[in-house]
């Protein structure tokens, strides 16, 4: 279905049921995503993925994976699916909604179809393939979309595994963020915390937090224990203690 009721505003878009399949060991592991609520589906498809390209690139394309999620709010009503190749350098996106009708103007950016109810959901100015397509070429990757009128879409993203981490200098970081400061911070009060525990305290989608945990990670200052969990590395607390005494 492609609307539900909203008491206070009306009608709104409930996003696509989507399955995604990601490398479980040998085989794959299958989420199902279904709610009615684009917000809380974006955050929900975003987190299995991200979590999924761990260790497969120096740096998943974070922009690009929202905009192509968005650009499902045209496809509605439909089903969609998503798969990250076991190499994690690459995922698919598909749906069989109606199809792009003018794929060469919808690359271009400032080209947009968005009706006013799409455009509650999403920003609907005509830049999301274009942002997704710099985003992944900025990093040595490929966007490849294929559309047909009433056929549904395919994307296809290949990743490349390019060394995009920040500059480490005497072996201690260079002008991390405040936010990854609080994050640390945040660490030397909980023994150990995950993505979720980190958008609550500080107030930020999973996602971002996701990708933080992964960039203090690479770094060398947050270790992660078996199930998933970030805690502080040596080398974290070395640097949080040298920090404070600035």
């Amino acid at each position: 279905m492609e609307w539900s009721r909203d008491p206070e505003s009306g009608w709104t878009i409930r996003p696509p049921h989507t399955r995604i399949a990601v490398p479980n060991g040998s085989g794959f592991a299958v989420h199902e995503v279904h709610t009615d609520d684009f917000h809380a589906f974006r955050e929900r498809v975003m987190d299995i993925v991200l979590s999924s390209l761990e260790g497969g690139v120096a740096q998943p394309p974070e922009v690009a994976l929202r905009e192509l999620i968005d650009n499902l709010v045209h496809a509605v009503p439909c089903s969609a699916s998503l798969v990250v190749e076991p190499s994690r350098k690459r995922f698919y996106i598909s749906d069989n909604g109606p199809g792009i009708n003018r794929l060469d103007l919808a690359m271009e950016p400032g080209y947009s179809t968005a009706t006013e109810a799409q455009r509650s959901v999403i920003r609907g100015v005509g830049l999301g393939f274009y942002l997704a397509q710099r985003e992944i070429s900025s990093l040595g990757g490929e966007l490849n979309v294929f559309s047909q009128p009433g056929g549904g879409t395919y994307i296809s993203v290949s990743i490349s595994d390019m060394d995009v981490s920040p500059t480490i200098h005497n072996g201690m970081v260079e002008e991390l963020s405040q936010r990854q400061n609080n994050i640390l911070f945040l660490l030397t009060e909980e023994e150990f915390l995950g993505p979720s525990q980190v958008s609550a305290e500080l107030g930020i989608s999973l996602s971002t937090a996701h990708r933080e945990l992964v960039r203090l990670e690479r770094l060398g200052l947050v270790t992660r224990s078996s199930d998933g969990k970030r805690f502080l590395s040596d080398m974290g607390k070395s640097y949080l203690r040298s920090i404070l005494s600035l």
